[in-house]
């Protein structure tokens, strides 16, 4: 009887899921890591550097006239332009270290301002930090016809980079300690005025910016750069 009887097909067109979960994970993780090297050589260095004071550096460029001074007129080649590059730099403490075999070092860079208890900067041992350093970088191009300008202002408290490049697989390490302090109003200005060109029609095939200007202050800079043989 019931084999003859037919009912019509049923479907849904919604459906709503719940999930109500809770999960917990545990993750133990162990690592063991033994590593044997003979290394071919050494390169171990203490770097100790102290700055009290102001760093100053100013550089001006101003009354640049291409024109002039080359005689140029109407459709001169790109090859004529002249290129006006400034730059300034100020540094408390600075230390660099390039090896090629492997590197251990320690370093220490202190930059801060007058030593209170000092009747002059750069003696002794910093006793209050309490006046800050001074680090001042400015750059300006004013005034410049007919040629490119590349300004940069860069003022830095303290800077660190170690860099190992060794063709030995045995040599490609780098143990160190790094310590730097800076009580500071770092300072960087860079500024481009008053650039004009005319006579050039080509001015866009230039492969850098016909005006580049840049300020950078930092207070710290450290970086270590390790390669090994590939």
């Amino acid at each position: 009887m019931l084999a003859g009887v037919s009912y019509p097909a049923q479907a849904f067109d919604e459906v709503t899921w719940i999930w109500n979960a809770d999960v917990t994970t545990n993750i133990s993780t162990a690592v063991s890591a033994a590593t044997d090297l003979v290394p071919t050589g050494l390169n171990q260095a203490e770097n100790e550097q102290q700055t009290l004071g102001a760093a100053t550096a100013t550089s001006n460029i101003t009354g640049i006239d291409n024109a002039l001074l080359g005689g140029l007129t109407g459709g001169a080649p790109i090859t004529d332009l002249a290129a006006v590059d400034t730059t300034a730099t100020a540094m408390g403490n600075s230390g660099a270290i390039n090896s090629d075999v492997a590197i251990n070092y320690d370093s220490v860079q202190v930059f801060g301002g007058v030593d209170v208890a000092l009747a002059a900067p750069l003696l002794g041992d910093i006793a209050d930090l309490s006046i800050p350093g001074a680090v001042t970088a400015s750059s300006s191009a004013i005034g410049i016809l007919n040629a490119s300008v590349d300004s940069q202002a860069i003022g830095v408290g303290n800077s660190l980079s170690v860099d190992l490049e060794t063709t030995s697989d045995q040599d490609a390490f780098a143990i160190g300690n790094n310590e730097q302090t800076a009580l500071a109003t770092i300072t960087s200005t860079s500024l481009v005025d008053v650039v004009s060109f005319g006579g050039f029609a080509d001015l866009g095939t230039l492969d850098n910016p016909a005006v580049n200007s840049a300020a950078t202050a930092i207070g710290n800079n450290f970086s270590v750069s390790v390669d090994g043989i590939n």
